[in-house]
């Protein structure tokens, strides 16, 4: 106090003076020491490797510098190990045959197999949503989000044609997207496809069975009932039970035949196969029939054809069952005409053969002709334009479908063409070698 007592005005002010300074001096000094500290921590936000801190004083770069660079270093290392997880995670992605999705919370699409990117055209970044919308999925993402929970389901794209998928959900851990989720899909529209033909088969083939049965049953009960002694009735009821015996014949060989080519599928022809020997067995053994129904068979075969790899006997079939539907369902016409030729090139349309050298057999009728709306199912096993006429005709409604199975393993192709009141035409193609032919044909007609 004595001291302070001993200063004169003048001196309190210059003391006060220098104070001030020191202390300025001092905030500055620490300011440019705080915005070095800032810019050291920004430049490692942005992971970059931070310069030596400058601008500290020797207290603040021993109590701050050690303890911020371990944390950097362990930042660092965390960062990696995540791009690491990344990557691996991706490269699983891409590796599945089937389409998988990763997404995170907001269904942002994060990684994608080359499936998933095909057939739903789109690509990381992009939303889930523009893909596959379905309430039941976003419901399983949801639950995965949410409660951690796996849910599997099944999914109907509204496309052309539709598509059911399998689906399966799983909850990830997306760091540092947070909670995440893998959308796993496989296509069941094939396998589906075939159950419900399976179905359908298995109940077309049982009624087909079951009515000539109940048939025979009804005549043998008449038999041996009202009809016991009566000769004419029981010569009439005997003819019906052998013609539905003929019937269920005729059935379970156009089921054993159709059996037999898909076993049979898998195994290309790998034999050289006369297919103009073979139209003319046919026709041989069509005659008698044509001349019964009153139907008159022109054929046109042009000469020195070249030859096909064939199943003889699947082809003699083939060109059985549409001469047979031609005499049936055209006998109105009176008039069947069969052509058989070759063309250097199969024109746009005829399947596996457009463009290569191909055999050309077509069968035409003068018939009633077919509805454009059935011409698309006409292959269908059991499927009939008209029943009941289809029946009393003695067909089995396997015949087409046994012509599409044997030219589905030839490699061929078969077209449909049809006018009502005029007649249909039934046009096979089958890859040939490709041999010289000459342009003039064999015309033949079988009159009844």
């Amino acid at each position: 106090m004595a001291f302070l007592a001993g200063l004169t005005p003048a001196g309190l002010l210059a003391g006060a003076g220098l104070a001030t300074a020191l202390q300025v001096a001092l905030l500055r000094r620490r300011s440019r020491a705080v915005r070095e500290l800032a810019r050291w921590l920004e430049s490692m936000a942005a992971g970059e490797r931070p310069a030596r801190l400058e601008g500290l004083d020797r207290e603040l770069e021993t109590v701050l510098g050690g303890p911020l660079l371990r944390l950097y270093r362990s930042l660092r290392r965390e960062v990696r190990r995540r791009e690491e997880v990344h990557r691996a995670l991706v490269e699983l992605v891409e590796g599945f045959a089937d389409p998988v999705f990763v997404v995170d919370r907001t269904l942002r699409i994060l990684a994608l197999s080359p499936p998933a990117a095909r057939q739903f055209a789109t690509a990381p970044g992009q939303s889930l949503l523009a893909a596959v919308r379905d309430p039941g999925l976003l419901a399983a993402l949801e639950a995965a989000f949410r409660e951690r929970r796996s849910a599997s389901l099944d999914v109907s794209l509204t496309s052309r044609p539709p598509r059911r998928f399998s689906v399966r959900v799983a909850p990830l851990g997306l760091a540092p997207e947070g909670r995440g989720a893998l959308v796993a899909l496989r296509e069941v529209t094939e396998q589906m496809t075939i159950e419900r033909m399976r179905s359908d088969f298995v109940a077309n083939a049982s009624h087909e069975l079951r009515t000539p049965l109940a048939a025979i049953a009804a005549a043998v009960e008449t038999l041996r009932g009202p009809a016991a002694n009566d000769a004419a009735a029981r010569e009439e009821f005997l003819a019906l039970v052998a013609d539905e015996a003929a019937r269920m014949t005729r059935l379970v060989d156009d089921l054993l035949a159709l059996s037999r080519i898909e076993q049979s599928a898998t195994r290309p022809p790998s034999e050289a196969c006369d297919l103009a020997a073979v139209v003319r067995r046919v026709l041989a053994r069509f005659e008698p029939l044509a001349r019964r129904q009153g139907v008159a068979i022109e054929t046109r075969i042009a000469e020195e054809l070249p030859s096909t790899l064939g199943d003889a006997d699947q082809l003699e079939q083939l060109v059985s069952n549409l001469v047979d539907n031609a005499i049936k369902y055209g006998r109105d016409g009176r008039r069947v005409i069969v052509e058989l030729d070759a063309v250097a090139a199969a024109p746009a349309g005829t399947g596996p053969v457009t463009g290569r050298p191909a055999l050309r057999l077509s069968v035409t009728d003068f018939g009633p002709g077919i509805p454009a709306e059935h011409l698309p199912r006409l292959t269908e096993r059991f499927y009939r334009v008209d029943k009941g006429r289809s029946r009393s005709l003695g067909g089995t409604g396997l015949g087409l479908a046994i012509v599409k199975h044997v030219l589905r393993r030839h490699q061929g192709h078969l077209t449909i063409d049809s006018e009502l009141g005029r007649g249909s035409t039934f046009t096979v193609w089958l890859a040939s070698d490709g041999g010289s032919r000459r342009d003039r044909h064999e015309t033949v007609t079988h009159s009844p």
